[in-house]
């Protein structure tokens, strides 16, 4: 199992879909940077802005790759599970948090089904008439990325 190469994909996966910088009056995160949200992480996110503010982008962004790492990757249990299952339940913990991203792992072994029970899962969201268009577009997406990858082996 080569977990680093597997975070790696990970971080290709949602580095396009979490963006740059968006501070959306409609999102609960708050302000946001590569997808590190100023209601989970305000210190870092403030002191990803302040490098942001003097142009070192990438240092910006080596402290989001850290927290993904950390928060997200590491105690979603990533680290132990197979490729595509990795990608699929970091993506899962960004997404939705590392509390569901856990539920879900423990009730499918394959990871087309997990992906079918997040979409289900997000359809439970107070907030998805406002946002399931987005999230089914991020799993579908998530979908043919695994297995352009490598995930239907």
């Amino acid at each position: 199992m080569d977990t680093k190469s597997d975070f790696e994909k990970a971080l290709k996966f949602i580095h396009p879909i979490e963006g740059f910088v968006s501070d959306d009056p409609r999102d609960s995160g708050g302000l946001t940077i590569f997808g590190i949200s100023s209601k989970s992480h305000k210190e870092i996110v403030m002191k990803m802005l302040k490098l942001l503010e003097v142009g070192k982008k990438d240092e910006a962004y080596q402290i989001a790759k850290s927290v993904y790492y950390d928060e997200y990757w590491v105690k979603a249990g990533c680290p132990t599970l197979p490729f595509p299952f990795s990608v699929v339940v970091f993506d899962t913990a960004v997404n939705c948090g590392v509390g569901t991203a856990k539920k879900i792992l423990f009730k499918f072994e394959d990871w087309r089904d997990f992906l079918l029970l997040r979409i289900e899962h997000h359809t439970n969201c107070e907030t998805a008439s406002d946002h399931m268009w987005g999230w089914s577009r991020r799993v579908i997406s998530l979908y043919n990325y695994v297995k352009r990858e490598g995930g239907e082996k």
